[in-house]
């Protein structure tokens, strides 16, 4: 069996996608092609996971008007054309994909060569690219019960997100052993400071400024995201020049972190983070207390508004808007949180209630299945074909 994977961006997209083409790989013996954008973090991790890679231009499809949407949009008839051609070649039997901008072309291309599509859907509510390609899609999986009324009943299923083996083997690991093995103090509550892959400069501006008031509490571990990285450090050395050498040792600040982050999750005590659909299954699946600080939208609503939002009505996570996040007000909900073990308790269970730790697999079957049928009807037209 050949099967196409394709999703791309961030590493919330990417991720999810190598956890299902590993599956097919190791477990059906698949021939895997990733179909990536670029410019997206799959040109990298793709590769590196042992993938065969190939390349389009894919443009992003924003819904505000600037200079970056019409050089995106034209950027969408030639990402068209080359998935069409590489699909052809390549001439798989299901194609799948996890999302990002990357998904219209690979999803546009599946269909025009007949290819049977299964499309995951990872936010609550579906975004544009989604939007566009759901009609086309022979299967829909969605992550979260909340997304079921946004696509037909009759095509979609509920699996949960794909959580890559790294994540699930944590869960063998103690979160101080964890601690230990990044360097930490193994019995003081650690906080874990990430924007995603792209990093978020109003996160790190604002848990810098914040440092003081944590470091005497707890430990802190900020990944700051590559390019915000020298800034970030210059604001935290600022924050922290009144501090005790001692209390200073308490904080790290890396630029990202691949191989290092389940080990980084397992170890936190407590998770101050955006609210995307793949960071928030992680976390489920580790049954980790978050503090949310969902992407404000562009335009419109956000999806890691209503990500966030369901997470903080189970009771799993607290929810700060990007806004309104302030150093006090942060310091405040720190301190509360991690000074209770009951609520911690509570919270932890809470996530763990969304957890799907065999999302991967079911999605992986569920590939197969739609290969398996393409194969055989393909094989079945061959044949009669034949006999005329």
């Amino acid at each position: 069996m050949k099967v196409l994977v394709s999703g791309g961006g961030t590493g919330g997209h990417v991720y999810p996608a190598l956890a299902v083409a590993t599956l097919l790989e190791k477990q059906y013996q698949a021939r895997i092609l990733y179909l990536g954008s670029d410019d997206g973090l799959e040109t990298e991790l793709a590769p590196s996971a042992g993938f065969a890679f190939a390349v389009i231009k894919a443009g992003k499809l924003r819904r505000y008007v600037s200079w970056q949407t019409v050089t995106g949009v034209a950027r969408v008839p030639l990402g068209m054309a080359q998935a069409v051609g590489i699909v052809r070649r390549f001439a798989p039997d299901a194609v799948f994909t996890s999302g990002g901008y990357v998904a219209v072309p690979a999803g546009l291309a599946a269909r025009l060569n007949g290819v049977p599509l299964m499309m995951h859907q990872q936010d609550v509510p579906p975004n544009l690219s989604n939007k566009l390609i759901a009609p086309l899609a022979t299967r829909i999986s969605v992550a979260f019960a909340d997304s079921l009324s946004y696509f037909p009943g009759s095509k979609t299923l509920q699996p949960g997100n794909p959580v890559r083996r790294q994540i699930l083997d944590m869960r063998q690991v103690s979160p101080e052993h964890a601690r230990h093995q990044l360097g930490f103090e193994a019995e003081l509550p650690l906080l874990l400071v990430t924007g995603g892959s792209q990093g978020a400069r109003h996160l790190n501006q604002v848990v810098c400024q914040a440092l003081p008031g944590l470091l005497p509490h707890c430990q802190v571990l900020q990944i700051s995201g590559k390019q915000l990285f020298e800034e970030t450090r210059e604001q935290a050395g600022q924050a922290m020049a009144d501090l005790d050498v001692e209390t200073r040792r308490r904080y790290q600040l890396v630029a990202y972190m691949d191989e290092e982050m389940p080990a980084a999750l397992q170890a936190s005590t407590l998770v101050l983070c955006r609210s995307g659909a793949a960071t928030l299954s992680e976390l489920a699946v580790l049954g980790k207390p978050s503090i949310l600080v969902p992407l404000p939208p562009a335009i419109g609503s956000s999806p890691q508004e209503a990500n966030a939002e369901m997470f903080g009505r189970k009771g799993a996570a607290e929810v700060i808007r990007d806004a309104e996040m302030k150093p006090e007000m942060l310091v405040e909900r720190v301190i509360f949180i991690i000074a209770s073990s009951t609520r911690l308790e509570s919270m932890a269970k809470a996530a763990l209630s969304f957890a799907k730790p065999q999302a991967a697999q079911e999605i992986a079957a569920e590939v197969m299945n739609i290969a398996q049928k393409n194969r055989a009807k393909t094989n079945k037209r061959r044949h009669e074909g034949a006999n005329i």
